[in-house]
């Protein structure tokens, strides 16, 4: 059993009375406190260390107040004590802190300071929350690939930034709660973007980003409102081109010796198309990377490491550099100059495509070359080489897709020609 020592402080304050302080023992713990309770000297009985009521006849209103005064004092100091000796009883007497008997006492007398705070969140806007995702963006990373975001991808959030201030200022508004992203708000932003004509899928990438957006203020404790998750994502599969295997010899065979610039995208895009890699890829991949007749290395998108056969034409554009690829130039250049290089190679075939463009469906006529990109590179081997007959696993090994579903979105193959693919099979089936 704990035993508790009490005596009066030194100190007296200005009505004339005293601070009772305390000492704690037990075994080897030995800890003093002020305990915050005042009396007279005079009416401390320092032997029975209680509070003594006077004995004196209630004659006047001031002594009345004393006693009620002193009785109070009292009823504290009892209540304290026993209120330390339960606590002390279940504490684990071998960790019990150095300022135990002061932080008790304190938490008897001030029990409001120890209320745990209710922390109320930050509230942000709309716009105050994109502002604040995009500045921390650059330190954000890919939930898949587990690296810092690309330019691209913050490049991607500005732009749907600017979108949403341009609705709002359409709406004549300058910002949005949250408690305002609601069906409305989505029909409306569709509508706007589709009159600003554009595509399906490009309304849908704006409505990916907001939701992405979303889920981090959400994440974060700063939105409650998920209706956003309702919101439909648009996507629509449309005709895209690709080189088949005699455009691409046609483009090979093509004099651009005196065009320095076109006969190095038109390289740079030969490799493309027969090693299926990403542009953002091939201009990464070193002498290094090539060897023993094949080319090693990790995509940056998807993190996924690829093995690349050398095709015969991959090796004559490697030794035409000596190994040492072509110095890289930006994305929007080359696809600049692989439509001229197309252009003086006359892949000029009539392409039709259809899509949906400001919510309306547009068929478009046009020539080749007129949409070859970078991207057409890799679709061009995908598709050429599922016309050859191999595996849809192994193109997907080469070209890194990991689930068919992606893959299929690269095989352009039309109509004519899966019906040619099935006659050519069929002959092999049943020749005689």
């Amino acid at each position: 059993m704990a035993t508790i020592y009490l005596k009066l402080s030194t100190k007296v304050d200005t009505t004339g009375k005293q601070e009772l302080k305390m000492r704690f023992a037990h075994g080897k713990i030995d800890q003093r406190a002020k305990t915050g309770i005042f009396v007279q000297p005079e009416y401390w009985n320092s032997k029975d260390q209680v509070t003594v009521i006077p004995n004196f006849r209630l004659e006047t209103k001031e002594k009345k107040e004393l006693k009620q005064y002193l009785t109070t004092q009292s009823e504290r100091l009892t209540t304290l004590i026993s209120t330390i000796q339960a606590i002390f009883n279940n504490l684990d007497k071998t960790t019990i802190a150095a300022d135990w008997l002061v932080t008790t006492i304190d938490k008897y007398n001030f029990p409001e300071k120890y209320i745990p705070k209710v922390e109320i969140p930050e509230t942000f806007t709309l716009f105050q929350f994109t502002d604040k995702f995009i500045k921390e963006a650059p330190n954000r990373k890919d939930k898949n690939t587990g690296r810092l975001l690309t330019p691209k991808n913050i490049q991607q959030y500005k732009a749907c930034e600017k979108h949403l201030k341009e609705f709002a200022k359409s709406m004549k508004r300058k910002d949005f709660e949250f408690v305002n992203i609601n069906q409305a708000f989505y029909d409306n932003f569709v509508a706007f973007l589709q009159e600003k004509q554009f595509t399906q899928n490009s309304v849908g990438k704006q409505i990916k980003v907001i939701k992405t957006m979303l889920n981090e203020a959400t994440q974060q404790g700063l939105n409650t409102n998920t209706y956003y998750s309702n919101f439909h994502v648009f996507t629509e599969d449309i005709d895209t081109i690709y080189l088949n295997e005699d455009e691409l010899q046609q483009l090979k065979d093509t004099d651009l010796s005196k065009i320095a610039h076109l006969d190095r995208v038109r390289d740079w895009f030969l490799l493309l198309a027969w090693t299926g890699c990403r542009f953002s890829d091939l201009e990464k991949i070193t002498k290094s990377d090539i060897k023993d007749e094949t080319i090693t290395f990790r995509q940056q998108k998807t993190n996924t490491k690829v093995v690349i056969p050398l095709h015969p034409i991959v090796i004559e554009v490697l030794e035409k550099y000596d190994y040492s690829l072509p110095e890289a130039i930006t994305n929007q250049k080359f696809n600049e100059y692989i439509k001229t290089a197309c252009q003086i190679a006359e892949i000029k075939s009539k392409e039709t495509t259809t899509r949906t463009v400001g919510g309306k469906l547009v068929t478009e006529q046009f020539e080749k070359w007129e949409h070859v990109s970078t991207h057409t590179g890799r679709r061009s081997f995908c598709t050429n080489m599922y016309k050859r007959g191999l595996p849809t696993l192994t193109i997907m090994k080469i070209s890194g897709h990991k689930t068919e579903k992606s893959f299929l979105k690269y095989i352009k193959v039309t109509e004519q020609e899966h019906a040619e693919i099935m006659a050519k099979a069929w002959k092999e089936m049943y020749k005689r």
